[in-house]
């Protein structure tokens, strides 16, 4: 191949990969304008139900001095489940920030996937699990105190708050994901595509 041959070969090859980055910038620009409107809307969501658990564990803390044993100390621990609860919401929900969108673009892609994800990291299902451990076990003495009144078997009660508190839990996750990806599904399978897509572009230019 002849020197000039060469230079022009390179040369296109140049223009070819920032025309490529261009196309990707263009992508990730439209993609940031969809983001931002889906970030205002899970904003009002997650303010929407921090306020109703926050509303929901003023209304238990104020049940707490009313009760005794292990019936306050149920209530008690409602509400520790709620606040946290609130508070695990705020920081999983957190807009990104101007930080975020300097990044190189598939760190940002990989923000975005984050954020937009159900479930993301595997501490959130710790996160979630522990949560529930600790709702599941302040409205089970709750349940259990408030019926000893009528059956002094525990063992059936607990049986029973055991069962219904577990479908409660598993029919909360099913229902809550698939509203999730009613809502969010295409928008996460395009934050996927366009990052696998220039991963793979990247991959072929090394």
């Amino acid at each position: 191949m002849e020197l000039d041959d060469f230079k022009n070969k390179r040369r296109h090859s140049g223009i070819i990969a920032t025309d490529n980055e261009n196309v990707y910038k263009k992508r990730v620009d439209d993609l940031i304008v969809l983001f931002k409107s889906h970030e205002k809307k899970m904003k009002r969501k997650t303010l929407t139900v921090i306020a109703f658990l926050t509303a929901l564990a003023a209304i238990y803390l104020s049940i707490v001095s009313q009760k005794a044993g292990l019936s306050a100390l149920g209530y008690f621990i409602i509400v520790i489940g709620l606040f946290l609860g609130a508070l695990y919401l705020f920081l999983r929900y957190k807009p990104l920030t101007p930080q975020n969108y300097s990044l190189p673009m598939k760190e940002f892609l990989d923000e975005l996937e984050k954020k937009t994800s159900y479930f993301y990291y595997l501490t959130d299902y710790l996160i979630v699990v522990i949560l529930l451990l600790i709702l599941g076990t302040g409205g089970g003495l709750v349940f259990i105190t408030s019926l000893l009144k009528y059956t002094d078997n525990v063992v059936l009660l607990l049986i029973l708050w055991t069962i219904f508190f577990l479908s409660l839990s598993v029919f909360g996750f099913w229902a809550g994901r698939k509203n999730w990806k009613k809502e969010n599904g295409d928008f996460l399978e395009k934050i996927i595509e366009i990052k696998n897509s220039y991963s793979e572009n990247t991959k072929s230019k090394e």
